[in-house]
């Protein structure tokens, strides 16, 4: 009895563990694969297939190891050819609801050809992929992937492909997999009530009354603090010219500007600032979510130089006081986008947002930005109740 009482409770130790880490589990599976073949290997596309295991690490990273075997002829039909490749990749899991999971890998691959002269070689080369997993019940999954493998011809002497040629083979393979532990997915990460900051940076598309739209980089921070499915966003940003931007603005003291004979004045500037405040809303809460905003910004351009050749220090001054008044406006915004969650502390996103046109200011009509970032979780906004008085 007492043998029987110790044995229930080192069982129970061990499987309490076990189910507390459900998102580490064991993949094993089968799969059939289709060959293209790189055309300077002359081999004709094939058939084939293999097997795979891999140790999932958490629910976002598995480390995966694989086996093929493809058999094929050349392109004239002289030769049997036989291909086996070993694989060891690293799996970025990115699921998509309790079903399905989008996956991309990286990794080495070690091809051997053979059995016969010219094609008794061995091939080492990256490879790279994507693949979707279907979940047909908590234990089982179908598996699509695509992936390519690369290397460049000049180590291997018995390799017949031309040295310094770049060659790739590329592999597609459907099959079944199980999973001896059911991976939790497809329901996100607690990020309500949270205080992230950000980085993010990409392109600004703007124009001006003299010249079209340009692509300029543009770098900024902002602050989130999220609540249930909407977020308080603030932002500040500033647009780096590559090359000065021109425009002209009205001034009756001129008789001339780079347009033409009329009262106009040319101004010069490189520099765009601006703040921004909002609300974002995230319908969906998943590890792979679309969002988007509104609010409203202060677009500010930095030190704009107007050409005031000829003037007296009265048109001067009311020319700069004119080029003041066109460079900092207020607009309203709108932006849409798609946010990773890759842990509860991290998230990646991709955005577009566009801020609305204003009369008399530097820069014209609709202005487009396209920018990619981080946020990082600084913990919680909201505070627990530790005490009842």
């Amino acid at each position: 009895m007492k043998r029987l009482v110790l044995l229930v409770g080192f069982a129970t130790l061990v499987a309490h563990p076990a189910l507390a880490q459900r998102s580490q589990s064991i993949e094993f599976g089968g799969f059939g694969s289709y060959w293209r073949f790189d055309h300077l290997y002359f081999l004709k596309n094939s058939l084939g297939g293999g097997a795979r295991i891999a140790y999932a690490w958490s629910d976002r990273l598995s480390i995966e190891v694989s086996g093929d075997f493809t058999k094929t002829v050349d392109t004239a039909a002289a030769q049997n050819v036989s291909v086996s490749t070993v694989s060891g990749n690293l799996v970025l899991n990115f699921p998509m609801g309790d079903r399905a999971t989008l996956y991309a890998t990286g990794g080495f691959s070690r091809l051997v050809f053979g059995p016969d002269p010219p094609y008794n070689f061995t091939d080492n080369m990256i490879n790279g992929g994507l693949g979707a997993r279907v979940f047909l019940s908590q234990h089982v999954a179908l598996r699509l992937d695509a992936r390519a493998m690369y290397n460049r011809q000049n180590r291997d002497p018995l390799n017949p492909t031309p040295r310094g040629s770049w060659t790739g083979q590329v592999q597609g393979g459907a099959g079944l997999s199980y999973f001896f532990i059911p991976p939790q997915q497809g329901r996100g990460f607690a990020r309500q009530y949270q205080w992230y900051w950000g980085a993010q940076g990409g392109a600004f598309i703007s124009k001006t009354n003299t010249q079209p739209y340009v692509y300029d980089p543009i770098v900024g921070g902002h602050w989130l603090i999220t609540s249930r499915r909407t977020a308080l966003y603030v932002a500040y940003e500033q647009a780096l010219f590559l090359s000065d931007a021109n425009a002209v603005i009205f001034d009756p003291n001129s008789s001339g500007c780079s347009v033409g004979a009329a009262p106009c004045r040319d101004v010069a500037f490189n520099r765009v600032r601006r703040l921004m405040f909002g609300v974002l809303a995230y319908p969906t809460q998943k590890v792979i979510e679309p969002f988007g905003g509104v609010g409203f910004a202060i677009m500010q351009i930095l030190n704009p130089v107007v050409d005031c050749r000829g003037c007296d220090l009265s048109q001067a001054s009311q020319a700069d006081d004119r080029v003041n008044d066109a460079s900092s406006k207020a607009f309203f915004w709108v932006m849409g986008g798609l946010q990773i969650n890759y842990s509860s502390k991290l998230n990646v996103f991709a955005q577009w947002l566009m801020t609305s046109s204003a009369a008399n200011f530097l820069l014209q009509s609709n202005k487009h930005t396209l920018q990619g970032g981080i946020r990082i979780s600084m913990g919680s906004s909201k505070e627990g109740i530790t005490e009842r008085h």
